[in-house]
């Protein structure tokens, strides 16, 4: 038997009210994530990244993907050493 919610047994008008309120939750959840604010912050950076490159500002745009290729390498780097510290 399926399980049954609540929810169901409130009047109309209370369940619509309780149904936004819990789609307001979740979507607030998924706002907290912090997944979503890296893709988010990724994509801002990316739609800046690419106006400097139609403007035709190279030489900015260049500069711009530095920090996005060396980042991994300098987190990578941090990493291996925090282990080397701890482990050797």
């Amino acid at each position: 038997m399926a399980q049954r919610d609540w929810i169901d047994y409130l009047p109309e008008e209370q369940r619509k009210q309780r149904a936004s309120e819990r789609k307001r939750l979740r979507q607030l959840q998924i706002l907290r994530q912090r997944r979503t604010w890296l893709w988010t912050c990724l994509g801002v950076y990316s739609v800046w990244c690419l106006s400097l490159l139609i403007q035709g500002k190279i030489f900015a745009f260049a500069l711009a993907l530095i920090p996005v290729i060396t980042m991994p390498a300098i987190a990578w780097l941090a990493w291996w050493l925090v282990y080397k510290e701890f482990h050797d």
